[in-house]
């Protein structure tokens, strides 16, 4: 159902040592693999040799640095981090030490990530929201919050996304107004996030929003364990009311996701539902229609 939803849409982390080592490699800005590679990873005591790194002329020796320092992935390296930030670089040294702040995903990178959220540059301002989603911290949600009126359709979309992905069931009403005024993203995020009465809300946008749109969150919430059975079936019968061939494959992609001795009524009523429902609408062309 993820690939389905994402085609749909197309209009957001083992063992102790084996473990560790695999979960510093997933923080690492993108190309920081040769670095680590070249080389035995840096600790601490390299610091020293590190950072006056960071204020070379050579971009190269610079983005090294960054790397070298996400690799420690400690603490004590984003001071050095959100100096170099706050001296102004160019755009690929910005973003590429932002993304080092999100892989440390300590608290301490929250006042230099904030402080970015207002850059000049649409791009820096998503990275700044998704490195802050990293943080488990009470003060993340509200600032993200913010990005959800982002002057970037894009930040704004990805601001929805991280707050889904971070559970952040407080942000609902605002996420449903967000949606409301247009960041399709949003859907996703309440799928991930609503309870029952949100789901009612939800439906009140079915035949008013890009179907598309609509099943995005819809395919959320059907994937969940804590959505009540009458939830579902009601959210089936009311996607076989508006019918057609997208619906279909949406329901043929669910219920793949159900095992073979699965016998519940949830099962039968989707089984059902793809039978009635034509591969083709019926006086229309494949091109046409609202779907």
């Amino acid at each position: 159902m993820v690939r389905l939803v994402i085609f749909l849409l197309a209009a957001s982390l083992l063992v102790p040592a084996a473990a560790d080592a695999q979960r510093r490699r997933q923080r690492r800005p993108r190309g920081a693999e040769d670095t680590a590679e070249s080389a035995p990873a840096p600790t601490l005591s390299d610091l020293d040799a590190i950072v006056p790194k960071l204020s070379s002329a050579n971009p190269d020796e610079v983005r090294e640095a960054i790397d070298l320092l996400s690799i420690i992935d400690r603490p004590e390296v984003i001071p050095h981090l959100a100096e170099l930030l706050r001296a102004g670089q160019p755009d690929p040294i910005t973003d590429r030490a932002i993304e080092a702040l999100g892989g440390l995903r300590h608290p301490d990178a929250i006042e230099v990530l904030t402080f970015f959220t207002h850059h000049r540059r649409s791009g820096a301002r998503r990275r700044a929201y998704e490195a802050l989603a990293h943080v488990d911290d009470r003060r993340v949600r509200p600032i993200l919050e913010t990005g959800l009126s982002d002057s970037d359709r894009g930040v704004r979309g990805a601001v929805a996304l991280a707050l889904g992905e971070m559970n952040a069931r407080e942000s609902l009403d605002l996420l449903f107004r967000a949606f409301e005024r247009g960041v399709v993203e949003a859907a996703i995020a309440i799928g991930k996030l609503g309870n029952k009465q949100s789901v009612e809300r939800f439906n009140e946008h079915l035949g008013q929003r890009p179907l598309a749109i609509m099943l995005s969150g819809y395919g959320e919430l059907l994937r969940r364990n804590d959505i009540a059975g009458d939830v579902k079936r009601d959210i089936v019968a009311r996607l076989g009311e508006v019918s057609g061939p997208m619906v279909k494959r949406f329901l043929q992609e669910y219920l793949s996701t159900f095992s073979e001795r699965d016998r519940s009524d949830l099962r039968r009523q989707v089984e059902e539902t793809i039978r009635r429902i034509p591969d083709e609408p019926t006086g229309t062309s494949t091109t046409g229609g609202a779907q």
